[in-house]
């Protein structure tokens, strides 16, 4: 395993590390040169993940920094959300389409249709079980409040990528047996080009910035969590409002970028 897997895999808590050796040792600096060769042009990024009728704090801040270093290198990103995260893509200033429960598979094409992604990340999204539900980390059905934006990837031809900290996530389709055994949960099943598992998800994308050579500084790292307030987005751990994620105060995240700079 490479350091910068190493990095974004430390401290976890709920096992995600057991599946690293299910994936390449380099599988994060391997996505940062696959997202980096393709044309430029329009990215989707999907995120947002509900949590007790609100957003997850896991998801938003790590697009907030993809979506800026993709910017960056002369991409054009959109995000796409669910309503309860929309407070949060307009204080960041991202520009973003919602879909709510009732979108439909011709909503989806409409998009695709229109944007002509030429590459799809999804950071922290729910993916459907083989059954077709929508599990979160409690293992219950939360499908009546999540749109269905994993079709997303079951209709786009574009390269996607999906980053992931549980087993529930798009992109976690292609480890799903050792989710299953490893983990003893529930796996989405929908398949990504390449999958980047982290700790938290937010830490996988920044891993990916830095793998993109665009690690933000420290200042925009905490500018991306402090929206997370104003927006009213929660802790999917402890289900409240504070700035933490998955349960780790915000000095492990600025550690890990310290870390990740210090490998530069």
């Amino acid at each position: 395993m490479g350091r910068l897997e190493e990095l974004i895999l430390g401290d976890s808590r709920r096992g995600i590390d057991r599946l690293m050796d299910l994936l390449p040792g380099d599988f994060c600096a391997q996505t940062g040169r696959f997202v980096g060769a393709w044309p430029r042009g329009r990215v989707l990024l999907v995120t947002g993940f509900y949590v007790d009728g609100r957003g997850e704090t896991d998801g938003p801040p790590g697009t907030k920094l993809l979506f800026d270093a993709l910017k960056k290198l002369g991409f054009s990103p959109l995000v796409v959300t669910d309503p309860f995260c929309a407070a949060y893509c307009t204080a960041a200033e991202m520009p973003f389409v919602i879909f709510g429960p009732e979108a439909g598979e011709e909503d989806l094409r409409a998009l695709l249709d229109r944007e002509r992604p030429v590459g799809l990340i999804a950071v922290e999204r729910s993916g459907r079980a083989a059954d077709g539900r929508y599990i979160n980390s409690h293992g219950r059905s939360i499908g009546q409040h999540m749109a269905p934006m994993d079709g997303l990837f079951l209709l786009s031809h574009a390269p996607s990528v999906g980053i992931g900290d549980g087993g529930n996530e798009i992109g976690m389709g292609n480890v799903a047996s050792g989710v299953a055994e490893r983990l003893d949960r529930i796996p989405c099943v929908v398949q990504t080009d390449r999958l980047v598992i982290a700790t938290v998800s937010n830490w996988g994308a920044l891993g990916l910035c830095a793998a993109l050579g665009q690690l933000p500084t420290e200042a925009e790292l905490m500018a991306a969590y402090e929206l997370c307030a104003a927006a009213g987005l929660v802790d999917g751990i402890t289900e409240e409002m504070t700035l933490s994620e998955d349960g780790f105060p915000l000095a492990y995240v600025r550690k890990l970028r310290n870390d990740l700079e210090n490998l530069t």
